[in-house]
């Protein structure tokens, strides 16, 4: 009888009842190549199913996801980081774009406000992939804080639900961002566009009717937005204060020349 190549434990089937390792033969180029596809395209295909389910059922799949219905959909943290990872590509290509139009829409009469405020601008561009993993956090804090009791969930399954929503709006954000080649305002609805998206999977989550559903998916969802927005502000003022040394609310409060 063959034994397992890994632990050495006799094998009856195709995987061993020991480890669990796959019966092996001899590496071949053919199953290499089998290897890569098979993994590139059911990779691919699972993050489809995942988006395509919380686009159409945000509610309903975070909700099965945490009851334990998890074999058709890739884990939150994993398709946040890939949905993350398009955003960031994305957004670092047309960050200056966007933030250059900002600066000739939004202009201040003071040379050195305008100057912090684009320096504000490129660390938020600079860190924009670090700073996106707070969203996520934020959002569970409220959604378990006004759900614990009647959904039952704890912080962490509020945390799965986050990861996944959020990701899904950094999609909707990507297709904002190339829309904005045509014209560079399309960019800017992207704050209304998730903030209906939130609304509806805190709704559908909730299973309270539409008064009371919208009324809290709105909470959670500006309150959300409100303390990440504060956040980033806050460690932006931080970095340009105690790393750069700059003297901020001075700058801000100065009178214009």
């Amino acid at each position: 009888m063959d034994k397992c190549t890994n632990c050495g434990s006799e094998l009856e089937g195709k995987y061993c009842h020991h480890c669990g390792q796959e019966r092996v033969k001899r590496l071949e180029v053919k199953s290499i190549v089998r290897d890569i596809t098979h993994g590139i395209w059911h990779w691919e295909s699972s993050i489809l199913k995942t988006f395509k389910s919380l686009l159409f059922k945000p509610g309903r799949t975070a909700s099965d996801y945490i009851q334990g219905k998890r074999k058709l959909f890739v884990k939150p943290f994993s398709y946040f980081i890939f949905i993350q990872t398009l955003f960031v590509i994305v957004f670092h290509r047309m960050s200056e774009k966007y933030f250059a139009f900002l600066n000739y829409t939004i202009k201040s009469d003071s040379d050195k406000v305008q100057e912090r405020v684009v320096e504000i601008q490129h660390l938020v561009a600079q860190y924009v992939n670090y700073l996106n993993y707070f969203m996520p956090v934020f959002f569970a804090f409220f959604l378990y804080l006004f759900f614990r009791k009647k959904k039952g969930i704890n912080y962490a399954e509020a945390l799965a639900a986050s990861f996944y929503w959020v990701a899904t709006t950094l999609v909707f954000s990507v297709v904002l961002m190339l829309l904005s080649m045509i014209d560079i305002r399309f960019w800017n609805a992207r704050f209304a566009v998730n903030m209906i998206y939130y609304i509806i999977a805190v709704k559908t989550f909730s299973g309270l009717g539409w008064g009371k559903g919208i009324l809290k998916g709105l909470s959670v969802s500006v309150l959300s937005y409100i303390t990440f927005v504060i956040f980033v502000a806050l460690l932006a003022i931080c970095y340009l204060q105690f790393v750069l040394g700059i003297n901020v609310f001075s700058v801000f409060t100065s009178s214009p020349k």
